[in-house]
C-alpha cells in the first residue's frame, strides 16, 4: 500500500487490522446514538431518580451548615470581648471608688492603687497577656525595639540596658515589641 492510499484510508472507518477478526470499529454517529438512548433509560430509572434526590439534598444540607456556620461565627465575634469587659469594670469600679475618696493619706492612695494595678494586670495574665523580659537580655528585633545605643564600658555590644516601654505576649503572638536602650561596647580611641 502506498502512502497515499494509506493516508485516505485513515479518514474512513475501518476494520482495525491488528484486532480479532470479530471486532469492527464503531462510527462516531454510532457511539452518540447508543449513548442518547442509554442516557434515556437510565434517566427513567429508579436509581437515577434516588442518587438525583440525594444528591440534592446533600447539597441543601450542605447549604444550610454553611449558613447555620456563618451565624455562629457572627455571634462568637459579636460576644467574644464580653467576658473581658465584664472583668474590666471591676477595675473601673476600684478606679471610681479610689477617685471618690479623699486623698489625705497618700499612702493609702499608693497602696490602693497598687492594688488596681495589680487586679488589671491578673485579669490580663489570665487571657494570655506575658511581658517580654529586656534588661539584660541579648537585643531581639523580633521582641525589641531599639530607640537608643548607649555606650558603655561593662556590657556587650546588643545587650539592652534599660526598658522605655513595656512589650507584651499575647498567647505566644508578639503584640506589642518592648522600646529598649541597646548596649554599645565603648571603643578605646
Amino acid at each position: 500500500m502506498s502512502k497515499e492510499n494509506e493516508i485516505s484510508d485513515q479518514s474512513e472507518p475501518t476494520e482495525d487490522v491488528n484486532s480479532n477478526e470479530n471486532e469492527v470499529e464503531i462510527s462516531e454517529s454510532e457511539c452518540e446514538k447508543g449513548v442518547e438512548e442509554s442516557s434515556g433509560d437510565v434517566k427513567q430509572s429508579d436509581e437515577y431518580k434516588e442518587l438525583q434526590d440525594k444528591y440534592l439534598r446533600l447539597a441543601a444540607e450542605f447549604d444550610n451548615f454553611r449558613k447555620r456556620s456563618a451565624r455562629e461565627y457572627a455571634r462568637i465575634i459579636e460576644t467574644a470581648e464580653d467576658g473581658l469587659i465584664l472583668e474590666l469594670l471591676q477595675v473601673i469600679d476600684d478606679l471610681n471608688r479610689a477617685l471618690g475618696h479623699d486623698a489625705d493619706d497618700s499612702n493609702n492612695f499608693k497602696q490602693g492603687t497598687e492594688m488596681i494595678y495589680n487586679k488589671f494586670g491578673e485579669i490580663l495574665k489570665k487571657r494570655g497577656l506575658r511581658e517580654i523580659q529586656t534588661v539584660g537580655e541579648r537585643f531581639d528585633p523580633v521582641y525589641h525595639e531599639a530607640v537608643m545605643q548607649l555606650e558603655v564600658e561593662d556590657k556587650d555590644d546588643g545587650i539592652i540596658i534599660e526598658e522605655v516601654q513595656k512589650g507584651y505576649f499575647l498567647n505566644s503572638k508578639v503584640l506589642r515589641p518592648a522600646k529598649v536602650v541597646v548596649a554599645k561596647r565603648k571603643t578605646d580611641d
